[in-house]
Parts: structure tokens; C-alpha cells; sequence
């Protein structure tokens, strides 16, 4: 039964794929480095032979570099010409202000319009002083003496006002034996002082109408016609215009030479620009090894952009529609174990303390009442060899009769992991060269932890017959009585053939490696097994360095040689 997980994108789809897709091209090590070691080549070639080019071109440049113009000439015209438009302008205000006499002002007034004048006058500046003296002094006699004068006293509201200022003061006579802490003296005093204010508001008031009567009485200024004279200005207008036609001419010349001196100047820069293009070595070095970085990550995103590989075990799940067992990370080293004998000459593929090998066991055999055959299926040998022996040798190690068994006579990878005769192996039972007794190979996980193989063998069976497949399948099953668990490797395109394949059980485990297997691959494998009535219990992620193993022509090279060797030694005894 198939698992699909619905996969929570934190952060958003689009920003988990994007960062995926960083992670591995960052792991493409080799597309990464390439693409960085023949930018930092072309960087450090360019950084040499640019600079030299432009210290060639920086000498051409400056051979061709005109004189500047000496501007002191012009400036010194320019000068003259504007001392003599400033005399000129001098002396033609001069003869025109001696021209034009200023106007008289003739006081026209009659003797009873300049006496009512001074008489206002006198009235503000009385009224004034009393009004300053009421502000400063806020006393009830102040306010009186405000309110007595002579044209504050014709007011309408000052009898009123001061009749209010009378009866306050009688009110506050009665209080003087009490003193000035009782509130209704302190009242008293208050209305006293908001009578004083509005005295003096209506003294003010008066101020104001007489300052206006004052400020309309103003002489009238009668101009005296001038007396008519005439001053011959021409000499210094002639001047003054052969001046400017000098100053015209100077900043004309003036600009010429700046425009030549700015484009010496241009040139001047242009010259030594190309003269500093150079720099140090350790710069030119670090500016390559970061440009070379930069490229080399861009295209090694490019291509995995164009190619999208699995990231992690989210991504493997969201795509294959399964979830993902176990992730096989880097091999822990245990340095206790290496004292040991055993494990020193034990295959070095084989991760005996390893827990995801023994979680992946651990599910496995908590499925149901567990599954007797499963298969370990992926388009890398290595990983799928490397995966299925590992797994054998955990179930070891739970004391359990375990078979392991390799189907892929092209690759013999079961017998490179766990170094192993590939003869004679499945192969050679398929085509009746030994039985299967002879080809169960008894083997030892650690120091005392039985595990029996069933290589591939070398030579390919060809084209099985439907009764050897159907015998081989029966096998199969009566080995199921003999042992507890059977874990067959092989590769994803021979599960595929059901019609041909010997495989006995449709439970499969489905390897891919991150970084490297496509997207789409994973997701048409999973779909194509399923296509196939194949129930995949999992993806098994390997997220390890891979597993390099020797081909197979080495391994029948090396078995010849042993057997050879035995065959000498017996001869020799």
C-alpha cells in the first residue's frame, strides 16, 4: 500500500524548491568545480594580459595628448574691461544724481492746524504716562488718577466705573480689621483690580482715537521744479561700450581654452585610468577565486534548475507519492570496533552500528506479521547493493536467519560489497551449471553472525524459459520456510520485467540518491512499479559519499587468482 504524504511548504512552495535547488547545486560538486576552475583560468589570464594591453594603450594615449592653453591673457582683458564698465557706470551715476536735485518738502500747515498738532501731542504723552503708571502701580488710586483726566473722564462709562470702584473700596475698608486672608477680601480685591482694568481699557481706547486723529494731520510735500541742465554723458557711455565689447571678446577667448584645457584633462584621465588598470597580485587572485565561486555556483544552479534532483526526504516524498523510510547518511566511525580483529577485515561497505540500517530492519519487520521477500530496487547498483547487504547484516545481528540475494549478473554488485566469489551463483542455477546448494554461499556479519548470500554469478542466463522461472520462483518460496527474512537486490528496469523475472514478492524498497537522481526518474519509477502491481513499501534516500565498487571483471580476475593460488599450494603439499 502506498503512502502519500501531503507535505507542509513553510515559507512558501516556490521559496522550498528555489532553496532545494541551492542545496544541490552546491552537492554537484563536479559541475560546480568546473565551471569555477575554467572561470578562474580565463580570470587570471585576463587579469595579466588586460593591464599590459591597456599600459600600451595608456602610452598611445598620452603620445597623443595636446598642450594646454595658457589663459592668463584673457583672464587679465577680462579684468581690465570690468574696472573700466565699473568706472564708466560711477561716473554716469555721479553726473545723473548732480543732474536731478532732491524735492523740498514746505510745510503748507496754518497756525490752528500746527496748534492742535502740539495739543495732541501733549494729550498722547500725558495719557500715556498715566495709562503706564495704572499698569505698573495696580493700585485704586492710580486707576482715580486715570480716570480724573480730562478726556478720559467725558467717556460715558467712566462715572459708572468709578462710582463700582468706590463701593468696592467701602465693602473693602470693612474688612481691614480682619485682614487680607478672608476670601471675601480677596474678592474684593479681584473686582477692584477688573474695575482698574477696564479704566484703563477705556483710557487706552481714548489713546488710540487721538494717535489716529494725530497720524492724519501730515504735511503735504510740494516738489520745486528742478532747474533744467543738461550734462553731456556720451564720453562715458562710449566707454563703458568699448569696455563691454572687450569683456565680451575675453569671456568668449576664456571659454575656448577652458573647453581645450577640459578635453587635455580628459585625456589626461583616460591615460592614467589605463596606466592603474593593473592591481596587486593577491587582489587580482582573491577577485578570480570570488568570480570563480560566483560562476561556478550560478552555473551549477542553472543546471540544476534545468534538471531538478532530489533535495531531501520532503522533496522525495511530495514527488514519488511514498514516504521515505530512512535517510543512509555518512559511515560513523566506532574507534573500539577497529581493535577488533574481525571487524578489521570485515567489508568496509558494511555499517553493522549503523541505526538507520537497523530502523529500515526494525520497520520492515513490523509490518503485518512482516514480510518475508522484500527487494531493494534503484538505478544505481552500488547503492542498492550497498543498501540490501546492509540490510541483510542488520537482520543478522537481530538473530535472524537471513538470505541475501543479487540478481544482476552484469554488475555482481552483492558480491563486490561483501567481497565474495560471484561464481556460480544465481546464474549458474538458472542455467543448470550447479544447484542451489552450491550456489548459497555461507558467510560471517562480524565475528559470529551467520548470513547466507546468493551471488548474481558472471555469465548471464539469457533469456529464461517460463518453467525455470516458475521453478525459480517456487525455490523461492520453500526457502521462505528456511529463513526468517530474504532481501534480493536488483535494478529497477529487471523488477519491471514480471514476465521474466524470478522475483517472487511484489513488496519493494525503492533507493535514490540525493543529489543526483532526477526529479522526474524517481517519480516515473515509483509510477512504473506501481504500474507493474509492485507495492513499494518506501524510499530509502542515501546521502552518503558513494560507494565505489570493483567491476566485475576484477572480481573474476581476483576469484581466478585465488583459486590458482589454492590449486599451487595444493601441488606444492
Amino acid at each position: 500500500m502506498a503512502f502519500r504524504v501531503a507535505t507542509r511548504l513553510s515559507g512558501g512552495a516556490t521559496y522550498v524548491w528555489v532553496s532545494a535547488r541551492a542545496k544541490n547545486a552546491l552537492r554537484r560538486i563536479s559541475v560546480l568545480g568546473g565551471i569555477a576552475a575554467g572561470v578562474f583560468v580565463f580570470a587570471i589570464i585576463a587579469f595579466v594580459l588586460v593591464p599590459k594591453r591597456a599600459s600600451r594603450s595608456a602610452q598611445t594615449v598620452a603620445a597623443k595628448i595636446e598642450a594646454k592653453e595658457d589663459s592668463s591673457a584673457p583672464l587679465h582683458s577680462r579684468e581690465v574691461s570690468r574696472r573700466k564698465i565699473a568706472i564708466a557706470d560711477s561716473l554716469l551715476a555721479s553726473v545723473r544724481r548732480r543732474a536731478q536735485p532732491a524735492a523740498l518738502l514746505v510745510d503748507t500747515f496754518p497756525p490752528a492746524m500746527i496748534a492742535r498738532r502740539e495739543s495732541l501731542s501733549i494729550s498722547i504723552s500725558r495719557l500715556g504716562a498715566l495709562i503706564r503708571r495704572a499698569e505698573e502701580t495696580p493700585l485704586a488710586s492710580a486707576y482715580r488718577a486715570l480716570a480724573s483726566n480730562v478726556l478720559v473722564a467725558g467717556e460715558p462709562q467712566i462715572p459708572q466705573l468709578l462710582d463700582s470702584l468706590a463701593a468696592v473700596e467701602r465693602d473693602r475698608s470693612a474688612y481691614a480689621s480682619i485682614g487680607a486672608v478672608d476670601p471675601g477680601y480677596a474678592a474684593l480685591s479681584s473686582r477692584a483690580s477688573s474695575i482698574g482694568r477696564a479704566i484703563a481699557g477705556v483710557a487706552a481706547l481714548k489713546r488710540d482715537r487721538l494717535r489716529a486723529e494725530l497720524n492724519s494731520i501730515r504735511p503735504v510735500a510740494t516738489v520745486q521744479p528742478p532747474p533744467t541742465s543738461f550734462v553731456d554723458t556720451l564720453r562715458y557711455l562710449t566707454d563703458r561700450a568699448v569696455a563691454l565689447t572687450q569683456l565680451e571678446t575675453a569671456d568668449a577667448e576664456i571659454g575656448k581654452v577652458r573647453a581645450q584645457n577640459l578635453r587635455v584633462d580628459a585625456q589626461h584621465d583616460h591615460a592614467r585610468d589605463l596606466a592603474n588598470l593593473g592591481a596587486p597580485p593577491w587582489a587580482m587572485l582573491a577577485a578570480a577565486l570570488v568570480l570563480a565561486a560566483a560562476l561556478g555556483f550560478a552555473g551549477s544552479l542553472a543546471v540544476e534548475l534545468r534538471r531538478p534532483h532530489v533535495a531531501d526526504a520532503r522533496e522525495a516524498e511530495k514527488v514519488s507519492g511514498e514516504r521515505v523510510l530512512t535517510v543512509i547518511g555518512p559511515v560513523t566511525t566506532v574507534v573500539e570496533r577497529g581493535r577488533r580483529q574481525a571487524d578489521a577485515s570485515a567489508p568496509p561497505l558494511i555499517d553493522v552500528v549503523s541505526e538507520a540500517y537497523r530502523s529500515l530492519y526494525l520497520h520492515i519487520a513490523s509490518v503485518g506479521a512482516g514480510l518475508p521477500v522484500v527487494t531493494v530496487t534503484g538505478d544505481e547498483h552500488e547503492i542498492v547493493g550497498t543498501v540490501a547487504s546492509n540490510l541483510a547484516a542488520s537482520a543478522a545481528y537481530e538473530a535472524r536467519s537471513a538470505l541475501l540475494v543479487d540478481v544482476d549478473a552484469s554488475t555482481c554488485g552483492i558480491a563486490a560489497v561483501l567481497r565474495v566469489a560471484p561464481d556460480p551463483g544465481l546464474s549458474g542455477i538458472l542455467s543448470g551449471r550447479a544447484t542451489w546448494a552450491e550456489a548459497i554461499k555461507p558467510t560471517t556479519i562480524g565475528r559470529d553472525r551467520p548470513l547466507d548470500v546468493l551471488t548474481s554469478g558472471s555469465r548471464r542466463a539469457g533469456i529464461l524459459e517460463p518453467h525455470v522461472t516458475e521453478a525459480a520462483k517456487s525455490e523461492f518460496l520453500r526457502l521462505q520456510k528456511r529463513y526468517d527474512f530474504i532481501i534480493i537486490a536488483a535494478p529497477t528496469s529487471y523488477v519491471q520485467r514480471t514476465e521474466t523475472s524470478v522475483i517472487p514478492s511484489p513488496e519493494v524498497l525503492l533507493t535514490a540518491r540525493v543529489g543526483h537522481t532526477r526529479l522526474s526518474t524517481l517519480k516515473s519509477a515509483a509510477e512504473s512499479l506501481r504500474g507493474t502491481n509492485m507495492k513499494i513499501q518506501g524510499i530509502i534516500l542515501w546521502d552518503a559519499p558513494f560507494p565505489h565498487l570493483e567491476k566485475k571483471e576484477e572480481l573474476v580476475n581476483a576469484t581466478r587468482r585465488g583459486a590458482a593460488g589454492l590449486s599451487e599450494s595444493d601441488g606444492t603439499r
